[in-house]
């Protein structure tokens, strides 16, 4: 026997209007009516009612101190800005980020200024060379840079009586474990004895408008000519840099190490 589509359809067809009791999807307009005022302020009340929360939790957030204190209130070293992690001597688009990022930094610390003791003030008596955001240059005469290093804002945590603050850096393979060793560029720390007075005076941090931003390790990079001359020609040129923050002289625990890259071509640079 064939069996008719068309009541199926039919039936489809007036469930989506039905022209006998004028309704649409099975509802009339009273019904319709009913339910879109009803969703109407069900939904208004939702809104409301988040917007109630959001405004009571924004009022209980400050922008000077965390206003909850857990586990993640520990000590940790980074790079203020992501384009500060690499010395890019090779391209010019990434240089660029890198002057533009070095330009933000300086600019960030304006607002501590002429404030109080134990504010951090971005000059050349903290910095050294690098506290000029001009001073990196990638030029046929002069390759030099700068990278930044600070500890977060730890609130209410200082070392102990009698601790020092400080930061160091070396030379390592990395995470692709063909970095140079001993590669063509000199190392120098900037101001180190400056930096560990200023984080002294800047730890236990409490607030923004107690304390400000927190104390910056320069760490000068130096193209060394000479040692680029007499580099081996099966020489790596992947170079790789890690800071860690140390208190009297031992590295702070889980405070992570901030990993920096140098890139530059061998060629390029001894023929200029």
């Amino acid at each position: 026997a064939v069996v008719s589509t068309q009541s199926g359809h039919y039936g489809r067809g007036t469930f989506l209007y039905n022209p006998d009791d004028h309704t649409v999807f099975g509802r009339g307009g009273s019904s319709w009516g009913k339910i879109i005022i009803f969703y109407f302020f069900f939904y208004a009340c939702l809104a409301a009612f988040f917007a109630i929360c959001l405004i009571v939790m924004l009022n209980t957030l400050s922008d000077d101190k965390p206003t909850v204190i857990g586990r993640t209130n520990k000590p940790k070293l980074a790079a203020p800005f992501q384009d500060l992690y690499i010395l890019n001597f090779k391209n010019d688009a990434q240089w660029n980020k890198y002057k533009l990022a070095a330009d933000a930094l300086k600019a960030k610390y304006e607002g501590n200024k002429d404030k109080a003791d134990g504010f951090f003030d971005w000059s050349f008596d903290n910095l050294g060379e690098c506290f000029e955001s001009q001073y990196p240059k990638n030029s046929d005469e002069i390759k030099v840079g700068c990278f930044y290093i600070g500890l977060n804002r730890i609130y209410d945590w200082a070392p102990e009586e009698g601790q020092t603050l400080s930061f160091g850096c070396e030379w390592v393979v990395g995470k692709t474990g063909s970095g140079n060793l001993d590669p063509p560029f000199d190392m120098e720390m900037q101001k180190k004895v400056e930096i560990a007075a200023a984080l002294k005076a800047y730890y236990p941090w409490t607030s923004m408008e107690n304390n400000g931003l927190q104390p910056m390790q320069a760490i000068k990079i130096t193209l060394n000519e000479d040692k680029l001359a007499a580099m081996n020609e099966t020489a790596s040129l992947d170079t790789y840099l890690d800071c860690s923050a140390y208190v009297n002289e031992v590295k702070i625990e889980d405070s992570g190490d901030a990993n920096f890259e140098i890139r530059y071509s061998k060629d390029t640079i001894a023929d200029e």
